[in-house]
């Protein structure tokens, strides 16, 4: 009887998710990247003739996610036209958008999260919130089973990139409970290159912080007060996630794009990697390595893997822990 349940329990799941509501968030102006487009919202900067938010749309689809929510705001209107309600056909592929879009629309900018007040009746399961300017391709299915285990009220998608240094860091324990979150502007001695990816797991429980229409910062104001209560999760991946915040960027995701390198790096595909030994590989041997301080690379090291990273495959370093019990 037991098992019959579980697997009850377990297609209830599976159902729920495929009905979950995915808020985008696409109201942002852009400034840092008007230089390559300033006439349309920054979510609708074409990436080789397609709007960021329509691979956006696409890798949602794929999965089964069709109940989508736009917020919108500069511009707006660019936006709605181009979408509709999700019915109208793409005029890049020639096909259906295939999804169900509702929009809110902000009169003026309520930040990073404020508009969810407008949302608080609709969103009653698990949902999912997102920038409107970032290119990703990840197993949502995989992200959501990690915030249902955790049973918590937010979990957050987190990935190394490639500039940690004007990025928020979030330092997390062994089980992925956010413990301490680093702004770009706080002093950094030493620190993982664990970064915030702008994708968001919320339980309807979030939307209790939201009383009054009001500009508010996601990360600042309700998350970052989470992590004191224990109710903040986050779910590391290699999977590929990138912003648009600057011309760089958005040249690096076209050719990412062109490459394939965005669609492989999704863990539903198998992955490559490339394995490395630590102790005298990638740092110079002292014997028992016992204190971060006596951690020196080797010259050239750095570049070595930074090269493996950007050219698609995994760098996983293979190396053996010792403790004052256990001879190595």
């Amino acid at each position: 009887m037991n098992l019959i349940r579980k697997k009850f329990i377990g297609i209830i799941e599976d159902l729920r998710i495929y009905i979950m509501k995915i808020v985008i968030m696409a109201g942002g102006k852009g400034t840092r990247i008007a230089s390559v487009n300033s006439e349309v919202p920054k979510p609708m900067i074409h990436i080789l003739d397609k709007p960021i938010l329509e691979y956006q749309i696409e890798c949602l689809r794929e999965q089964g996610f069709t109940e989508i929510i736009l917020v919108i705001g500069y511009l707006g209107h660019i936006i709605k036209n181009y979408f509709g309600d999700g019915s109208k056909i793409s005029p890049v592929t020639g096909k259906q958008f295939g999804v169900q879009i509702k929009y809110v629309e902000e009169k003026e900018p309520l930040g990073t999260a404020g508009s969810l007040l407008f949302l608080k009746d609709e969103l009653i399961e698990d949902f999912l919130v997102l920038n409107g300017d970032i290119i990703f391709d990840i197993d949502i299915n995989r992200f959501y089973k990690f915030h249902k285990d955790n049973g918590e009220v937010a979990t957050i998608f987190t990935h190394p990139n490639s500039h940690p240094y004007d990025s928020g860091i979030i330092v997390a324990d062994k089980n992925g409970k956010v413990t301490n979150w680093r702004h770009k502007e706080d002093e950094r001695l030493w620190y993982k290159n664990c970064v915030n990816a702008g994708i968001h797991m919320f339980s309807p429980e979030i939307l209790n912080v939201f009383k009054e229409l009001k500009k508010i910062d996601l990360d600042r104001e309700v998350l970052k007060p989470l992590i004191a209560s224990g109710k903040l999760f986050a779910y590391s991946s290699p999977e590929y996630v990138k912003d648009m915040g600057t011309p760089d960027r958005l040249y690096a995701v076209i050719e990412d794009i062109k490459t394939g390198k965005v669609k492989a790096k999704n863990l539903l595909h198998k992955q490559k990697a490339i394995f490395l030994d630590r102790d005298g590989t990638i740092n110079k041997y002292v014997g028992f390595l016992k204190n971060i301080n006596d951690f020196e690379l080797i010259d050239g090291v750095g570049e070595a893997i930074k090269r493996i990273n950007e050219s698609g495959y995994l760098t996983i370093v293979v190396t053996k822990t010792c403790n004052s019990k256990r001879r190595c």
